[in-house]
């Protein structure tokens, strides 16, 4: 807070300022100036005092801080900035792959050799998963040099090298494979839920997590505006926010998805008294579930097995494959842009050569 100046009927002047002592706000009064400038100037040499104290408790403190102390301080600090799932991951594969092998360390002692020594460890990981953990340690000891003046030793280690130069080739069913799969899926609400998946393009969580409110079988348009996590201590689901804002979006269905979602309608309502979810009842359908019947009709018709993701995938394809642009994919699919869009798709966008030859032959020059 500002300071606040007072000359007294004696002539000399004090200053009046909070400051805060041992983790507590105190209100400190300094007096007996001859002129302002000298209140000033006390007020300044005070505050200066103040903080190189603070800063050399919060250095010794940092000299004998344990890494499984700071770990769970951070945990408490990072809990209140990030989405629930995400801490879940956070928490959960920081507990396996990092504090078992810093836990007993003083943080202050922990070196860049140490920090490749635990690199080497995670090193079989792919790429992208050994990062994520990285970037975990990374905010930690971020932290830890934020408030407790400790260097961090981590940006002074090289980081991963993706290895994998080839990019794996995504699985799809074309649009044949789809019917064969959907002609043997005999059970009218999984019929429903993949047809759904397949037919929208909408993430897993995202069509697990709405309700009847969120279809308008009349006009033929679905709202997504939420999502099912399973990441979540303590419960076996909760409903969150979309992955992120771009995720919020109206998109339209067709006439035979809209005639299926009637009939599924009409059937869940005959079989349940309770129905929290589209699909499922009073809880969303359970993963293993889904699992089983994808897995059972793919072993029944021959075809190969793909993820429930790939219905996405797959989704996303069959609209490239017929010419619509990747504007267009990237807003059906909730994207925040195109260059979403075309990192995970640009392998499935022809290059015609003779036809760019083509267009520009007809520039005369």
């Amino acid at each position: 807070t500002m300071a606040s100046y007072e000359k007294h009927a004696n002539g000399t002047w004090s200053v009046r300022f909070y400051c805060v002592e041992n983790f507590e706000t105190v209100k400190k009064r300094l007096r007996g100036y001859k002129t302002k400038k000298e209140a000033e100037n006390a007020y300044l040499e005070y505050k200066a005092e103040l903080e190189e104290e603070k800063n050399l408790k919060i250095s010794k403190q940092g000299t004998r801080l344990i890494f499984s102390d700071l770990f769970e301080e951070y945990c408490e600090f990072h809990k209140q900035r990030i989405k629930s799932s995400s801490f879940y991951d956070f928490d959960s594969k920081s507990r396996i792959h990092i504090l078992p092998f810093f836990e007993n360390y003083i943080v202050s002692e922990i070196s860049p050799r140490l920090l490749l020594k635990w690199q080497n460890s995670i090193d079989h990981y792919s790429f992208k998963y050994k990062t994520n953990i990285r970037g975990y340690l990374s905010g930690i000891l971020k932290y830890a040099q934020r408030y407790y003046n400790i260097p961090n030793q981590l940006q002074n280690v090289d980081n991963f090298k993706n290895k994998q130069e080839t990019i794996k080739e995504m699985q799809v069913w074309s649009e044949d494979e789809f019917k064969t799969f959907i002609s043997k899926a005999d059970k009218l609400e999984f019929k429903a839920f993949f047809s759904a998946l397949y037919l929208t393009g909408c993430r897993k969580g995202e069509l697990l997590a709405t309700n009847w409110n969120d279809w308008d079988l009349t006009n033929n348009t679905l709202n997504i505006n939420k999502t099912i996590t399973r990441k979540v201590h303590g419960r076996s689901w909760t409903i969150t926010p979309p992955k992120n804002i771009y995720s919020i979006r109206k998109i339209s269905i067709t006439q035979q998805l809209s005639d299926l979602m009637k009939e599924y309608k009409e059937y869940q309502q005959k079989k349940y008294d309770e129905i929290n979810f589209v699909f499922g009842s009073k809880s969303p359908f359970a993963d293993t579930n889904i699992i089983r019947h994808l897995t059972e009709v793919c072993s029944e018709t021959g075809l190969k097995r793909i993820r429930i993701h790939d219905f996405r995938h797959s989704h996303a394809s069959f609209l490239i494959s017929k010419g619509l642009s990747i504007v267009a994919v990237a807003k059906r699919l909730g994207h925040k842009d195109i260059e979403q869009t075309l990192n995970t798709y640009a392998h499935l966008l022809k290059s015609d050569e003779s036809k760019i030859i083509d267009k520009l032959d007809s520039i005369l020059i």
